[in-house]
């Protein structure tokens, strides 16, 4: 029973929950067993809090009591990301720097979910100020991947993806920057969702990328993403950056056929990937194929492009998001941080604004290259398994930080959302990830095909054996 409850999805938790089957006692303390059993060999969390869990659920239990029912996360037990604010409860960045820093209020991501119902197991560990892909910590250690520990979940958010993969919480928010919530979701094989920009809070988010930040739920199918995303999305009084458009039901027409839908495919912007990532991808086109969508092959800007655009605007960025870090607590960057910094430090205002023009033309022209097509589709990550330390060699030639982040820091760049869902496996076992993209504030075009690709595969279905 308790497997069952940890690998339920939330819509099933729900129903559970709601018809008494089961206590929001019951399905919490299940959460924070494996979590005591399992996090030992994940390192998924910097902070758990049992008993506050503990006391959130008997309180979710007492208003089932009175009939008070909150809706489908009445008592599920979530994870947040360790830079995402907290009230009462430390919000480190994955640093120990701020192992003191406890925030007076909940973020706005916070308060939603809490209205919504979710008891709060713990605070994830993350890549040291949302800073890279690698799912190393160098205070609070590596975060390993359940499906093989000798391996990285990713990052930045690895703890996120870790534990949802691990059966730890249904639900997790990440936040994505250059493909943190996508990159874990692909080597963890869960769901991962970037939203539109703007359509969800950035208010109490530690705020390392003014313009490409985006928070965003990581779950275990695409239905309990679309469920966060009733939660999360909307606009917030106290954001500038977030939308005024009103916010869908994400949940209808999930299920309608992509029978006529059109499927944008770029080969050379998807050629970059380990054998195995791009066999697996092509295969799932052939499968979108079968369900009926037509797969129509189009050319959008260089990812050089978006690169040399990207680096301008997010040094610039992250300078003056850590110019208070880095007076206060230098020694607390590493290299690569500070380096950044220091660049965005001497960029002149000038050729920042010229980048976010140019910026503004990438947008139109990928606009153009897509007008003819519903979603656009790329694998979610190039490699199978993510090494710590050094990249693998891939075709032949090294692997650096920008092969990376290829397939997802452009969409953070034009703010477009883009959803990640498993595509299938390595020869040695490791889960890959394909990604589909829609137009801005278009989420349920996108959850829509991921879907309609996950329920015709059995990808999803499959659990890591170390916590199986």
């Amino acid at each position: 029973m308790k497997n069952d409850l940890a690998f339920s999805s939330i819509a099933d938790l729900a129903g559970a929950i709601r018809g008494r089957r089961v206590s929001c006692v019951e399905v919490t303390q299940t959460a924070l067993d494996r979590t005591e059993k399992l996090d030992p060999l994940l390192n998924s969390y910097i902070t758990v809090l049992p008993e506050a869990a503990l006391s959130q659920a008997r309180q979710m239990d007492a208003e089932l009591d009175r009939g008070q029912y909150r809706g489908p996360f009445h008592g599920v037990p979530i994870s947040i990301k360790d830079h995402i604010d907290t009230a009462g409860v430390r919000t480190t960045a994955g640093a120990r720097s701020r192992m003191n820093n406890i925030p007076a209020k909940d973020s706005c991501v916070v308060r939603r979910l809490k209205r919504a119902g979710t008891v709060l197991i713990g605070k994830a560990n993350m890549n040291k100020f949302a800073e890279g892909e690698s799912g190393d910590n160098p205070d609070f250690g590596k975060i390993r991947n359940p499906w093989s520990r000798e391996f990285s979940p990713g990052g930045s958010s690895g703890g996120s993806g870790a534990q949802v993969a691990a059966g730890l919480v249904p639900l997790s928010i990440g936040s994505d920057n250059g493909g943190s919530i996508r990159i874990p979701a692909a080597l963890c094989g869960i769901v991962g969702l970037k939203p539109t920009y703007g359509r969800i809070s950035l208010e109490g988010v530690f705020p390392r990328l003014y313009s490409c930040d985006h928070p965003g739920p990581m779950t275990r199918s695409v239905e309990d993403c679309t469920l966060a995303l009733q939660v999360l999305a909307g606009h917030d009084a106290g954001d500038t950056t977030t939308a005024r458009k009103p916010v869908p039901d994400y949940s209808k027409g999930l299920r309608t056929s992509v029978r006529g839908l059109r499927i944008g495919l770029d080969r050379e912007y998807a050629s970059r990937g380990e054998p195995e990532v791009l066999s697996a991808f092509y295969k799932a086109t052939d499968t979108l194929r079968t369900l009926g969508a037509d797969v129509i092959e189009l050319t959008i800007p260089p990812y050089a492009e978006f690169l040399a655009i990207g680096n301008t605007i997010t040094e610039c960025e992250w300078a003056v998001a850590a110019a208070d870090l880095y007076r206060e607590h230098h020694g607390d960057l590493n290299v690569d941080d500070t380096a950044d910094l220091k660049a965005g430090s001497i960029i002149p205002a000038v050729d920042y604004i010229r980048a976010t023009q140019y910026r503004s033309i990438l947008q139109r022209e990928y606009a153009r290259a897509t007008r003819d097509v519903d979603v656009f589709i790329a694998p979610s990550y190039p490699l199978a398994r993510r090494p710590f330390g050094e990249y693998r060699l891939v075709q032949g030639r090294k692997f650096t930080f920008e092969d990376a982040i290829r397939y997802t820091f452009p969409f953070d760049l034009m703010g477009l959302p883009a959803i990640s869902v498993p595509s299938g496996f390595s020869d040695d076992g490791f889960p890959v990830g394909i990604q589909f993209i829609a137009r801005a504030f278009d989420e349920p075009t996108a959850m829509r095909v991921a879907y309609n690709y996950e329920q015709a595969t059995e990808w999803h279905t499959r659990r890591p054996a170390l916590v199986a």
